[in-house]
């Protein structure tokens, strides 16, 4: 019989997974993508395991049924009726050394029952912490965690995982082997099937002739259960676990698998997100493999590590092997055609409505003829599924952890296309117009009253203009309503079109996300595409960036609530009146990065800051205070930004506290800085904030001092007032605030 799997993928107990990967969301999305076979993910962690006992129950065959399925559907869905199978699947991080190298190799471990399960368990649990997280990192050599498996059951399996992505495969440019034999030694032989992974498609893998013997496979490996599927298996035989997996060792009965293009993949190109540098293999090999802008490693991807191990110069298809198909999901392929996000809920809106005229993805993909989509979905639809499945399309290779984008039509195609019709045979010109009319009212409510002026022809007042084309590094006062926030974008806007600053020289740090999106909508209306590429964000976001760049494993951040409880994890003995203090305790010292903290507090620290590293994490009061004693005890790392960032740009410098403060001199000394505030509105000194330090701004920068003098919001009699209160304030300097109205 006809069936699709997907074997690899998580539960909400793995990390930066969703928390809706649960049993029954699982068995929903399997429906709604067309799946009729899901593997469970992280049978290896505890409180997932027993889930799995709980709510599993065998078929017989060596796979399971969900004891009580959910009777409806996703809500907004119409679904055909699958009976959907899991198979118990787990995914291990082996991090070890062999031969002179550290590896870091993950695998997905397969079973034909809970017993089995249970006897593998029992085994990693004497190596490694499987609570910790529901894809374990084990300091195990994959070739000794196959030999476990392979001593539990005679029917248990292991496939390597996504075997070619750059940090955690087999071949992995940054931690892998060169050949299968190498990783696997005297156990290779038990090897029979390879997961090629997201940047990488089959074809890609027949360049190299030693691994024309293993079957290829591909899985989601989905950390949310909306990107179930987005790779996966066909199969034409039994649906059991035998079947399944005798086809894949003897290759009959495997019908192939459903492909990203390779393109899209996270890792496909080399390259240096931070840096917007993005190589063919070609390029990295002059550049030898060092970024152009900051002169640190490419992290070199999938297409050039498959070049320099292949020894075809064209793919040549194995004897026996399946073919495979590409696709594209559905989200992805409404997305371009709504021009809106994949998660918004116009795309969604129309996600559901297509499930429910065909039943699930796949059969739309896949299956259902041209004809029959252009009925009932429309003639744009159609030809966009024409185009993915004839291989007509448009790629833009994905690189350093940044996903690529696959475009199916043409710049001004679909405006021609809709023009004649749209989704669900809707009149285009009436939507395009409501969607415009809808658009104006959101830019109404949302953006500040000057952005309408804000435009390439808007003029600045004589201080504005003298800020904006200070040179090297300028503090600007400037109270409300003088336009702060269009002199700074301004700024922003001078040193590109004026200086010829690239935009990800540029980088602009506020202190809220809503400052931060504010900012990007308004430098959107003055720079046009020239805005993408500027760095623009807050001081903690820019900061993990940064460590998320030093250290590789790194995706979350834990609150105050998080390290309350991994203190009482990591000191049981203490009560919770102590934990709570210490918690207080250790965020004081964090925030304020001071070393008079007392010996215990200190030894504490350090033993909470191993735990989170080594569990991919990092504390919130501890992000900025982090990249100051990185870039202080590993200095490359800051020439590194150095290099890259010259036109800096600081809002509400009031507000900066300490360690901000420190955070902005290591970086931006020497540079083209732009500093803007308003002493006088410093409101949060109970978060740390010193107002002292906006004054001192001047002196340790050698900064140029302008203020804003003209306000464009108050009456005359306001000013007066305000000027009347806010003289009083100590430390302030002087400054006239005038009493004109203007029209900037």
């Amino acid at each position: 019989m006809f069936y699709i799997a997907d074997l690899h993928l998580h539960s909400h107990y793995s990390r930066a997974t969703s928390k809706d990967l649960n049993l029954e969301t699982l068995y929903q999305w399997a429906r709604i993508k067309g799946i009729h076979v899901v593997g469970t993910g992280d049978f290896t962690h505890p409180l997932w395991f027993k889930e799995l006992k709980e709510k599993l129950e065998p078929d017989g065959t060596g796979l399971f049924r969900l004891k009580n399925p959910p009777k409806e559907d996703v809500p907004g869905f119409k679904c055909a009726d699958i009976d959907v199978r899991f198979c118990l699947t787990s995914e291990i991080s082996s991090i070890y050394k062999h031969g002179d190298k550290v590896r870091k190799n993950h695998n997905c471990v397969y079973a034909p029952d809970l017993e089995t399960v249970a006897r593998i368990n029992a085994k990693l649990a004497q190596i490694g912490n499987l609570a910790a997280d529901g894809r374990p990192i084990l300091g195990l050599p994959s070739r000794d965690l196959l030999e476990i498996v392979l001593q539990t059951s005679e029917h248990a399996h292991l496939i390597p995982a996504h075997i070619w992505t750059p940090w955690f495969s087999m071949f992995g440019s940054k931690s892998g082997y060169d050949s299968v034999k190498e990783c696997f030694r005297d156990l290779s032989d038990h090897i029979f099937a390879l997961e090629t992974g997201l940047s990488s498609d089959p074809e890609m893998n027949w360049r190299l002739s030693m691994l024309d013997k293993y079957t290829l496979v591909s899985n989601s490996d989905a950390h949310s259960p909306q990107k179930l599927g987005r790779e996966a298996n066909l199969f034409d035989t039994e649906r059991s676990y035998y079947g399944l997996f005798d086809a894949l060792k003897s290759k009959k009965g495997f019908l192939g698998t459903y492909e990203f293009f390779p393109e899209e993949g996270k890792y496909h190109m080399d390259g240096h997100r931070k840096c917007d540098v993005c190589f063919e293999p070609e390029e990295s090999i002059k550049h030898k493999n060092i970024c152009p802008k900051c002169g640190q490693p490419l992290t070199i991807g999938v297409l050039h590590r498959v070049t320099e191990l292949s020894d075809r110069k064209q793919p040549q298809k194995p004897e026996g092997a399946a073919d495979f198909h590409y696709i594209i999901p559905l989200p992805e392929i409404l997305s371009e055609i709504k021009n809106a996000s994949a998660s918004s809920k116009t795309v969604n809106q129309s996600f559901q409505q297509t499930i429910s005229l065909f039943g699930n993805e796949f059969t739309l993909l896949k299956q259902a003829p041209i004809e029959d989509i252009e009925k009932k979905a429309g003639m744009v639809v159609a030809e966009a599924i024409k185009r993915m499945r004839t291989q007509q399309v448009n790629p833009q290779g994905g690189y350093d952890g940044e996903y690529g984008v696959i475009k199916i039509f043409k710049e001004g195609e679909l405006a021609q296309l809709t023009g004649q019709t749209n989704f669900f045979g809707m009149d285009a010109v009436n939507k395009t117009t409501k969607r415009k009319s809808k658009d104006r009212e959101i830019e109404k409510k949302v953006l500040p009253v000057d952005t309408a002026q804000e435009n390439k022809s808007a003029a600045l007042n004589a201080e504005q203009q003298a800020a904006c084309e200070a040179e090297g590094a300028v503090l600007v006062t400037a109270g409300p309503g003088t336009g702060k926030t269009k002199t700074l974008i301004s700024w922003i806007a001078h040193c590109i079109h004026k200086r010829n600053a690239q935009p990800r020289e540029v980088l602009a740090v506020t202190f809220t996300n809503k400052a931060a999106d504010e900012m990007k909508e308004r430098l959107a209306v003055v720079l046009e595409d020239k805005s993408r590429g500027i760095t623009l964000d807050t001081f903690h976001s820019i900061c993990f960036a940064v460590l998320q760049e030093r250290y590789e494993n790194l995706d979350k951040v834990y609150d105050d609530k998080s390290r309350e409880i991994i203190l009482g994890t990591l000191f049981p003995d203490k009560e919770e009146k102590e934990i709570k203090k210490l918690s207080a305790e250790l965020s004081n010292y964090f925030e304020s990065n001071r070393e008079e903290i007392s010996a215990e507090i200190k030894s504490i620290a350090a033993t909470y800051r191993d735990f989170t590293l080594q569990n991919g994490g990092i504390d919130l009061a501890d992000i900025i205070g982090s990249v100051i004693r990185l870039w202080n005890t590993e200095p490359e790392w800051l020439e590194g930004y150095r290099n890259r960032y010259h036109y800096i740009a600081v809002d509400e410098l009031q507000d900066i506290n300490p360690l901000q403060y420190e955070f902005l001199k290591l970086l931006a000394s020497g540079k083209n800085v732009f500093a803007i505030g308003d002493p006088d509105q410093s409101i949060y000194g109970f978060r740390g904030s010193d107002v002292q330090l906006f004054f001192q701004f001047s002196e340790d920068f050698h900064a140029k001092e302008i203020a804003l003098q003209k306000n464009y919001r108050s009456s005359a009699f306001i000013v007066e007032a305000a000027s009347a209160v806010i003289g009083h304030n100590t430390g302030r300097k002087p400054v006239n605030l005038g009493a004109v109205r203007g029209k900037n």
